[in-house]
């Protein structure tokens, strides 16, 4: 059965400040009951107070009694004392808490900053790394249209080259042409010439065939030529 320190002090027969002190010093145990109030098991009152008394039972020297049988390692104070102990304990545990909220909000304050000046310090490095890109893109398109306009007059210059090589070729093939055909000509001015002189040739030949058949008639006396 589980029962609350004011009725664990009387059953008992000693202070609510001894109680406290034995369980702050390990010496009794407690459970949590309702609202996480702290409650003693009657069982565990027996074991360290041993002899118990119902509240209702009136015996004044139970105090006195019981205390003498109490374990020896619990300390005595008298009730004012202990209470102001409590009451200063108390106190303490609050101040210590306060502090600690006080010193978690700093310290959340601190990172709030740090986080901010983190993210101040990450976007600025990220407008920076932006501009240098733009930078380089422009930088980049420049270089592009440069070698656009220089590979553009390359190509005007190779176009230019290539027209005035095949125009060196035609003029030349031309003038193959014109020579050959002048050859061709003459060819055929020779050939012409030859012919015309074969022709005189053969009309010289047969003149002198037929001079050469009236000297040899006339020499037989069968054609006689009078003067």
């Amino acid at each position: 059965m589980l029962v609350t320190i004011s009725k664990a002090s009387k059953m008992a027969g000693v202070s609510r400040a001894t109680i406290y002190n034995d369980i702050d010093s390990g010496t009794l145990s407690v459970e949590l009951g309702a609202k996480n109030r702290k409650m003693i098991d009657v069982s565990e009152l027996s074991r360290v107070y041993k002899d118990l008394k119902v509240p209702d039972e009136k015996d004044n020297s139970k105090s006195v009694k019981t205390d003498k049988k109490r374990d020896p390692s619990a300390p005595q104070q008298s009730d004012k004392v202990a209470v102001l102990q409590e009451r200063i304990e108390a106190q303490r545990k609050q101040t210590e808490l306060l502090e600690g909220m006080l010193e978690r909000e700093r310290e959340d304050r601190r990172r709030e900053r740090e986080a901010s000046k983190e993210f101040e310090e990450y976007f600025k490095a990220q407008i920076d790394n932006q501009a240098e890109s733009i930078k380089n893109f422009t930088k980049l398109l420049e270089d592009q249209r440069s070698d656009k306009t220089d590979t553009n007059d390359e190509w005007k210059k190779s176009i230019q080259s290539l027209e005035e090589k095949i125009a060196n070729q035609e003029k030349e093939a031309r003038e193959k042409a014109e020579e050959e055909a002048k050859q061709k000509e003459l060819l055929l001015a020779e050939k012409k010439d030859l012919n015309k002189a074969n022709k005189v040739y053969a009309g010289l030949a047969v003149i002198a065939l037929l001079g050469v058949l009236v000297i040899g008639v006339m020499q037989t006396g069968i054609i006689k030529i009078s003067f």
